[in-house]
């Protein structure tokens, strides 16, 4: 099973919105129940990133887009491309994310994990989701 984590520029865990993350951890996660274990298989750019570093909105990063936005059809296709990158994964690990992500991400078939704030390096993020999800 693989998972994304969505990562800063430093490479270091992001919490805001992963539609606007730099980049994502690609980890694959192996075993059962009693003997599981992961590692880092690749690091991806995020493309709407790349093309969008110096235009996205504050409201995008924090996942407070307006009504109106998170109706445009533009914005919500525009989500889509994060399925470009992380495909292939089951998971997304994330501490805050937009309705127009979970609702992409859902029809692509990849089930957003929920990560705590507190939260601060990705080890210890897939540790967590490997504690309370049940795979």
């Amino acid at each position: 099973m693989n998972i994304a984590v969505p990562l800063d520029k430093n490479l270091v865990l992001y919490h805001n919105n992963p539609y606007t993350a730099p980049k994502f951890a690609i980890y694959s996660v192996k075993g059962d129940k009693t003997n599981i274990s992961f590692h880092e298989t690749t690091i991806v750019d995020n493309p709407r990133y790349a093309q969008k570093c110096k235009l996205s909105e504050a409201a995008q990063v924090q996942c407070a887009c307006n009504e109106k936005e998170k109706k445009d059809f533009q914005h919500i296709c525009e989500h889509y491309a994060l399925l470009e990158v992380i495909g292939n994964c089951r998971y997304l690990l994330a501490d805050k994310y937009c309705e127009n992500t979970i609702h992409t991400l859902r029809n692509g078939g990849i089930i957003v994990f929920r990560i705590p704030t507190i939260i601060k390096d990705t080890h210890t993020a897939i540790k967590n989701f490997l504690i309370g999800a049940s795979v």
